[in-house]
């Protein structure tokens, strides 16, 4: 942990958040524009109260990235140690929870602020962790948001695994080394500018957006903005997840790198030519630092194979070998040295998690999509974007492949159609491997 006094240079797209948030006269940033990190999980079985508030006050405690704050400087943006302060756990007693298998839609009104609304990082704890019980006890669910500048998905998930642990355990020590040691155990600046500058010339070939699309019903809309004032949220068909299954044993390819290739093929074939697609990894160059809990995702560009092979099979294996070993970026942000977006089709995988074991009886499970919908029952905001589309899939629930689909509704219309040429291609590649692309092209008629 850094002492008082010292400060460290700040890692990754949070930086950002200096450009575009609200910052105060000292320099520091008091509003992230970038939306909270958060988590739902339904949990079964007994949940002491009292146990899982230590447990939040030791992990919180512990955890160093939480306790420090964005701050631009004449050195540039750094990160600045404050007063180690524990979250303390909230608590909602209502009558039920759930209701018809779905979030009760006065829990969903009560929930909405605690994991939606911006943290004033001045004068709040970086984040909130809420315990929702019903008054006759049942199921419980364990509400989770934090500030974007602090936290990713993947660092949540860490975060998550932690609190089930020191409640089991009544103890906790970080499995990883902390968020500072990482910062500085970072390459020399000279690695750092010779593996970002490699991105000038892997985009050279791909300028912004990438090849007009031409979705059914929808136009090609570059040079004018994206806005997403569209939304879809569902359960693909259950023959998806088994065709993956089938299609990762075809190829060797993991379920999401499959996923990832048959998405950028499916918008190709709608395209006038192979998609570029702005993408998110966890920063994470080095083994040793897959347990670092800290804002470490990483905006990319994932890039089509170069020659296309004819066959389906082939090009999803293809696209997965273009992409395994991409340059990272060390926290900088690719506009640095190349256009980065506004791109057609950004994509993001959420990958599977196990249950979260707080004891023998007590396990935990990331709600589904199904079972948030009243989260997002009325009207959303138009918001500007980086894509035509952010496609994200998610993958926690056995057998199970979610979707969450924020849109341009101009660029695309009817998002269904999209999903059913991802589908198709995942089926062609588990059943029909030889298939040729162009052949799948005339079969989807795009």
């Amino acid at each position: 942990m850094p002492t008082e006094y010292e400060d460290l240079p700040a890692y990754g797209m949070p930086v950002r958040s200096l450009a575009g948030g609200e910052v105060d006269s000292d320099g520091y940033l008091r509003r992230n524009p970038a939306e909270p990190v958060w988590n739902l999980l339904r949990v079964q079985g007994p949940l002491d109260a009292a146990r899982l508030a230590a447990a939040v006050e030791r992990v919180s405690l512990a955890t160093d990235v939480l306790h420090l704050r964005l701050r631009s400087t004449d050195r540039g943006p750094r990160l600045v140690q404050r007063e180690p302060v524990p979250l303390k756990l909230e608590i909602r007693d209502v009558e039920s929870p759930v209701v018809d298998g779905r979030l009760a839609k006065e829990v969903a009104l009560d929930l909405a602020p605690l994991l939606f609304d911006k943290i004033d990082l001045r004068h709040e704890p970086a984040g909130r962790v809420c315990l929702v019980r019903g008054a006759h006890g049942g199921e419980q669910l364990l509400a989770l948001s934090f500030d974007h500048s602090l936290l990713d998905g993947w660092s949540l998930g860490l975060l998550t695994r932690a609190l089930a642990g020191a409640y089991r355990t009544g103890d906790y020590t970080p499995r990883g080394r902390g968020f500072a040691d990482f910062v500085r155990a970072l390459p020399a600046q000279a690695e750092r500018e010779r593996s970002l500058s490699e991105w000038s010339g892997l985009l050279e070939k791909h300028p912004l957006p990438g090849p007009p699309l031409h979705l059914p019903g929808g136009r090609s809309k570059w040079p004018e903005p994206f806005e997403i004032n569209g939304y879809f949220d569902r359960s693909l068909p259950p023959r998806v997840p088994a065709d993956l299954t089938a299609a990762v044993a075809h190829t060797g390819l993991t379920r999401a790198q499959l996923l990832s290739a048959a998405t950028a093929l499916a918008t190709g074939l709608f395209a006038e030519g192979p998609q570029p697609v702005l993408s998110l990894r966890h920063g994470h160059a080095r083994p040793e630092d897959v347990l670092v809990v800290g804002p470490l995702v990483e905006p990319y560009v994932m890039l089509p194979p170069s020659p296309e092979p004819a066959a389906v099979a082939d090009w999803l294996i293809a696209h997965a070998r273009t992409n395994e070993a991409l340059p990272p970026t060390y926290g900088r942000s690719i506009r640095d040295v190349a256009p980065l977006a506004p791109r057609n089709v950004a994509l993001n995988i959420i990958p599977p998690a196990r249950p979260l074991a707080f004891d023998g009886e007590t396990r935990a499970t990331s709600a589904s999509r199904d079972f948030l919908a009243p989260l997002w029952e009325g009207d959303r905001p138009v918001v500007p974007s980086t894509a035509a589309m952010w496609i994200n899939y998610y993958m926690d629930q056995p057998g199970t492949v979610e979707v969450s689909l924020t849109y341009d509704t101009e660029v695309m219309p009817e998002p269904q159609k999209l999903m059913d040429a991802v589908a198709e291609v995942v089926a062609a590649t588990a059943h029909e491997p030889d298939l040729g692309v162009e052949a799948l092209r005339a079969r989807l008629g795009a």
